[in-house]
């Protein structure tokens, strides 16, 4: 059988050992708040050091050693935005149970051919304003967006990200629409 494929670079390291350049797994988090009926989500605007300098994006990173895809977004949000998701778990309305909403393997979307794990998390809370004083050497500006105005506004996405915005905005009605039938059955 022929595949098309291409094959893992090998390289030797000094001190005798073989790793494998591979494809990379990456974490994306949609941080959405639920207020008074109006959705917002979690953005922040990337550093002109970043891949897609200047654009919006939602949180995301590379998984470290050691780490799950949860544990990677947690601690992703936290370093990005300062937002801690476990601080706010008494205010949690549904995360699809901690397991990705999507995941991105097509290596020709995507100039890295980076395998994404789509994590979303929803809140009824206050928004936490401190996140927007945040800035770092990636991170430029962090902002809470109303999803209702992320069509009207001249924005431009980093990684398609809009469109994973609205992907977990969808699987959340989906979410909200079954506990609704579930609870008038």
């Amino acid at each position: 059988m022929k595949f098309k494929n291409r094959a893992n670079e090998e390289v030797k390291l000094v001190d005798g050992r073989t790793v494998w350049l591979s494809r990379s797994p990456a974490v994306v988090g949609i941080i959405l708040v639920e207020v008074s009926g109006e959705i917002f989500v979690l953005t922040e605007k990337r550093s002109e050091m970043m891949d897609e300098p200047n654009k919006w994006a939602v949180v995301s990173g590379y998984l470290d050693w050691d780490e799950s895809g949860i544990e990677g977004i947690k601690r992703e949000t936290f370093e990005e935005t300062s937002f801690n998701i476990e601080s706010h778990k008494k205010d949690l309305v549904w995360d699809n149970d901690e397991q990705p909403f999507y995941v991105h393997t097509d290596p020709w979307t995507d100039a890295k051919q980076n395998v994404s794990l789509s994590y979303i998390f929803v809140y009824n809370m206050k928004l936490s304003k401190e996140v927007e004083t945040f800035t770092d050497a990636e991170i430029s500006e962090v902002k809470w967006m109303n999803v209702k105005d992320l069509q009207k506004i001249d924005t431009s996405w980093a990684f398609n990200h809009d469109e994973r915005i609205e992907m977990s905005i969808q699987k959340y009605f989906e979410w909200t629409d079954q506990e609704y039938q579930k609870l008038n059955k």
